[in-house]
């Protein structure tokens, strides 16, 4: 059991982080897709599963990821996992998360921690006080137990005809102090 504990610290210990450049987002929409159907599947139908699958083939997918700052995590040069999130629109003291995505072979060893805690990181440093997330099911308790509190359930949509089921969950961060020097996501 502790060398099981033991591979799951060096492999999150082990990836790289950094922003994500145009020419990775193929692999994005890989990880994403490979991601959400692998995790969600006990959460949703087939033709839900068909539905996220194709909107994020969808050009527009792109252009909404594009527009928030985007993190990847590299395990010996494959991207593993995707983190985004940008300042509220209505209120620039809370950022949201916009996608937290780990390959199903890196799940449940710590990368997706190491990802949330990067992009908190940054947003407390933008002077976000309080991160919410639009989650899928399947995340909750991912995001529970990385202290974020269910604020609500509603649906998000997916396309013209079909949703998701959602869960709500936001968090207060510390309060850091601005640096002058660009933050080091390893």
């Amino acid at each position: 059991m502790a060398d099981k504990v033991a591979d799951k610290a060096s492999i999150a210990a082990a990836i790289r982080i950094r922003p994500i450049q145009p020419d990775d987002f193929s692999d994005v929409r890989y990880v994403h897709a490979a991601a959400f159907r692998s995790q969600a599947y006990p959460y949703y139908t087939p033709e839900e599963l068909d539905a996220f699958e194709q909107m994020v083939r969808s050009p527009g997918y792109l252009d909404r990821l594009m527009a928030d700052a985007i993190l990847g995590a590299w395990f010996d040069h494959k991207l593993i996992a995707t983190a985004a999130w940008h300042a509220s629109r209505s209120n620039a003291q809370v950022g949201r998360i916009s996608a937290l995505y780990v390959q199903p072979l890196f799940a449940r060893v710590g990368v997706g921690s190491r990802m949330l805690q990067a992009i908190e990181t940054a947003a407390s440093i933008s002077n976000c006080s309080l991160m919410s997330v639009r989650a899928p099911l399947n995340s909750e308790s991912f995001f529970m137990a990385n202290d974020y509190e269910i604020s609500g359930r509603g649906t998000a949509p997916i396309d013209q005809a079909s949703g998701l089921d959602i869960v709500f969950l936001r968090k207060r961060l510390p309060a850091r102090k601005p640096s002058s020097h660009s933050v080091c996501y390893n």
